[in-house]
């Protein structure tokens, strides 16, 4: 997991998502739910904001949450729709896409703090079918470091400071 840590990291999510890119009569794949699991590898108490992108970059809502020293959150997509932080009105029928996380100590020093988080994502089919997968630790580089604060820019427009 270490190799994974980042101030920003990406997944992929899906919710009650039908891929069927095939021809036959082979049934679709479905994906009911994603779990992400975000986990503070620091003894710092960090900021973490995550946001949703449909599949063609629309940005379609953002959840926000404190992650204490050595800690741990989840969250499951079907909870961040029925909560509202993922938006039917921004993406009304969007099934999967991008789930961008950062983790900062402040607003004023995204991307050049000392934050780190790691992560996990549960791709569930059913009752007994699922994938986990680590989240990709994105490298922190100008043009990166500009999107993590283009993410908090939205986060803050969506949910409020």
């Amino acid at each position: 997991m270490a190799q994974n840590s980042s101030p920003y990291v990406v997944g992929q999510w899906n919710l009650q998502d039908t891929l069927k890119d095939f021809k036959g009569s082979a049934l679709p794949i479905l994906t009911e739910n994603t779990v992400f699991i975000f986990l503070n590898p620091t003894p710092l108490t960090l900021t973490l904001e995550y946001a949703f992108f449909a599949s063609d970059g629309t940005f379609c809502g953002c959840d926000r949450d404190t992650l204490k020293p050595n800690g741990r959150t989840r969250y499951t997509m079907v909870a961040e729709q029925q909560g509202g932080q993922f938006s039917q009105t921004l993406c009304p029928s969007q099934s999967d896409g991008t789930m961008k996380s950062i983790v900062f100590e402040s607003s004023t020093s995204i991307g050049t703090d000392r934050a780190l988080q790691a992560g996990l994502e549960i791709h569930i089919a059913g009752q007994s079918q699922r994938t986990e997968s680590d989240l990709d630790a994105v490298p922190v580089t100008f043009t990166t470091t500009t999107e993590m604060k283009d993410i908090h820019a939205q986060c803050v427009k969506f949910i409020g400071s």
